[in-house]
């Protein structure tokens, strides 16, 4: 019944500010078309030839040493996470569901690195950090505590057991035919992301228009950029964009749900793992904040 009542909410909300919800479509198609799909489908499709190239076990070989010892988890394994700290929120993501559907790691290690390879690229933190505070230098802490806060988080996960690949992974396809799969699972990828970020758009918006609401961290919870962008730049506004781009919001989370089809992994751990990754985030950004001016 509370579910049927908030989406009849939602629907009275989107008749009732019609003009709003109109105009938050528009947007939101602008933001996906001018930033959303340039920053990412090119990721997006690089870690799918990646994993189906052979890439990512070719990789792992020289990654292996150091992620099994800090990270606990295999070579391929860590090249999921190194793409989703380039790429951005749902690269990692993405990489690790391709990695466990075509048994290049385990299923039980591609679910552990749900817990801390989905994460904010650089790009975003240096864009937070130039547009919110005025200073790339600002930019590149918050980047080094979201990278920091991922490796701790992982370091809580940790398994005694061996990271183990499974034993009949798919064999690695040649460039010419790995690339127009690799080209068609992107763009099938980015409707998905792009449908997200133009509906929390217009949820944020209608919540606004009708509530007044208009502080930055129940809207960043929601979607992430929307509560970002209404940071004012104080120390305190630092701690808190580093607490959300740990968390990432709800919209993100739904993106990950979204590349995740297929793959046989599931999203059970992950939000607790995101809740501790912004709390371990802000925990490392209060020292900085005093240095980010």
């Amino acid at each position: 019944m509370g579910l049927a009542l908030g989406l009849l909410a939602v629907m009275a909300g989107l008749l009732a500010a019609s003009d709003v919800a109109a105009q938050a479509v528009r947007e939101g198609l602008a933001l996906c078309g001018g930033s959303v799909i340039p920053a990412l489908f090119p990721f997006l499709v690089v870690s799918r030839l990646f994993v189906a190239t052979g890439s990512a076990a070719a990789l792992g070989q020289l990654l292996a040493p150091l992620t099994r010892r800090m990270l606990g988890v295999s070579g391929p394994g860590g090249t999921a996470v190194l793409l989703g700290l380039l790429g951005g929120y749902p690269v990692g993501a993405q990489t690790a569901g391709e990695l466990a559907r075509t048994g290049a790691v385990s299923q039980q290690e591609g679910q552990r690195l749900l817990l801390f390879c989905n994460n904010c690229g650089p790009a975003f933190a240096l864009g937070v950090g130039a547009g919110c505070f005025g200073s790339l230098r600002a930019g590149v802490w918050l980047w080094l505590i979201h990278v920091s806060a991922a490796v701790l988080t992982a370091l809580l996960t940790r398994s005694t057991s061996s990271p183990e690949g499974r034993t009949s992974p798919s064999a690695p396809q040649a460039l010419g035919s790995a690339f127009p799969g690799a080209v068609r699972g992107a763009g099938e990828g980015m409707l998905h992301v792009c449908g997200f970020v133009v509906f929390f758009l217009v949820l944020t918006r209608l919540l606004t228009a009708m509530t007044g609401l208009e502080h930055p961290l129940p809207l960043g919870l929601l979607e992430l950029t929307g509560g970002i962008l209404r940071l004012s730049g104080t120390r305190g506004d630092f701690v808190l964009a580093a607490a959300l781009m740990g968390w990432g919001g709800v919209c993100v989370h739904c993106q990950t749900a979204a590349v995740l089809e297929g793959s046989g992994l599931h999203m059970r751990g992950y939000l607790s793992a995101k809740a501790a990754q912004a709390l371990l985030s802000a925990a490392l950004a209060v020292p900085i904040s005093r240095w980010v001016r």
